[in-house]
């Protein structure tokens, strides 16, 4: 893995929602991510973390709506898991989650696309 002559490393990633109670919902109930303290910026927001990686919710932005399509090439951020697809699928049906897989994907055993609330799109994909 090379690394950035300024020692540069993610520090968090940002998306925008329309209603964070709504998204932390998601994020948090249905994906299970962790929520975590967040200080008063004077605007409407959450803060949650997965896997040590924070995610910050942030209000007034611009969102892609619910009805975008899930696609690979569209902005997205990802995560992986490690349970078999179908038990996965099956949690995220229960929740009313739909998404998109990825046919036969050269990067990936298992690639699947979701969108949360306001459209933001989360890839799931498993490597081994």
């Amino acid at each position: 893995m090379s690394t950035s002559p300024w020692g540069m490393s993610f520090d968090h990633v940002s998306v925008s929602v329309g209603d964070p109670e709504a998204s932390r919902k998601f994020y948090c109930d249905v994906l299970g991510f962790n929520q975590t303290p967040r200080p008063d910026f004077g605007f409407d927001g959450v803060w949650l973390e997965m896997s040590g990686t924070p995610i910050h919710l942030t209000t007034g932005g611009s969102t892609p709506g619910a009805s975008r399509a899930l696609r690979p090439n569209e902005p997205h951020f990802a995560v992986t898991i490690s349970v078999e697809p179908a038990v996965f699928l099956e949690h995220l049906e229960k929740n009313g989650v739909q998404g998109y897989e990825l046919q036969d994907s050269p990067a990936a055993r298992w690639q699947y696309f979701v969108a949360d609330p306001d459209g933001n799109m989360i890839e799931f994909c498993i490597y081994n």
